[in-house]
């Protein structure tokens, strides 16, 4: 009986002191939310239009008007914002978390890649269509995962990969490009978690421009992470951010030609006030 209860006492201890660390469960999730937007840094260049597509006769028929290149789109009359900016935790999350079932989704349609940047948690299952009556080639040029490399000739056609055909390593970002029309690519980050978001553009934002370029970070459990953003030529940056279950805490990222958060740029810490408002926000390298 003395044996039973002593381990009654020491199950009860281990509780607690699990209970007191802090320790985070696989799968968890909050009710915070880092929300917010991303700008271009000085004067933006107009954008860039994609190689003419008339070689192919589908692609061409596609698209009355030149099409710009979408890595080098900028919204000079609404703020500077950029889209296609893939915005995700990049550390300060605890446990794991799994792949959701359903699958993450890439279409060919109108001889482009929909969407151009796009995310997934490692292990999750991709679908690649072809809703073009012509034939595409879908080649990931992957480095910490498997690469693949196959063509959908035909419209209709679907592909799922699954397991070891997918991506199951976290990768920022794989490029993933069509070998027969040069023009098409897009890009996947493979995170381990599912905090991510990709800045909104002209195809998404509902026909409100007020949401171009804005992006938000959903069900986050309180604590403090570093958030980074990144975009295919104008570089990374990233954010530290403090927050508390309950709190909405709004940022703003600043990029422009070749910024990047490397050694040595600065780090901004923002911590929030809990009605959400900016509370302090310093030069980690001061």
């Amino acid at each position: 009986m003395c044996k039973k209860a002593a381990v009654w006492v020491l199950a009860g201890f281990v509780s607690l002191a699990i209970a007191t660390t802090g320790a985070k469960a696989d799968n968890e999730k909050g009710t915070a939310v880092v929300k917010g937007k991303v700008v271009f840094e000085g004067d933006a260049a107009d954008p860039k239009p994609l190689p003419p597509m008339n070689a192919d006769a589908v692609c061409a028929k596609a698209h009355a008007k030149t099409q710009p290149d979408q890595g080098t789109i900028v919204y000079k009359k609404d703020g500077n914002t950029i889209p296609y900016v893939f915005v995700y935790v990049k550390s300060g999350l605890k446990g794991k978390y799994d792949a959701p079932t359903e699958p993450v989704t890439i279409d060919q349609q109108g001889c482009m890649y929909h969407p151009h940047i796009l995310g997934m948690v490692a292990g999750q299952t991709i679908q690649i269509k072809n809703s073009d009556p012509t034939n595409h080639n879908i080649h990931s040029l992957a480095k910490k995962n498997s690469q693949f490399n196959f063509a959908q000739p035909n419209a209709g056609m679907v592909k799922e990969l699954k397991s070891g055909d997918t991506f199951n390593k976290p990768e920022i970002m794989v490029k993933v490009k069509c070998d027969v029309h040069a023009w098409m690519s897009c890009f996947v980050g493979v995170c381990t978690h599912p905090f991510f978001d990709v800045t909104k553009s002209h195809e998404n934002d509902g026909g409100d421009k007020s949401k171009r370029g804005t992006f938000e970070l959903k069900n986050l459990p309180a604590g403090e992470y570093e958030i980074e953003a990144w975009h295919e030529n104008f570089g990374t940056v990233t954010q530290k951010v403090t927050i508390k279950d309950g709190e909405t805490k709004d940022i703003e990222f600043k990029l422009g030609p070749k910024k990047s958060s490397d050694a040595s740029d600065k780090m901004k810490e923002v911590i929030v006030k809990e009605n959400g408002t900016l509370a302090n926000q310093a030069n980690a390298g001061k």
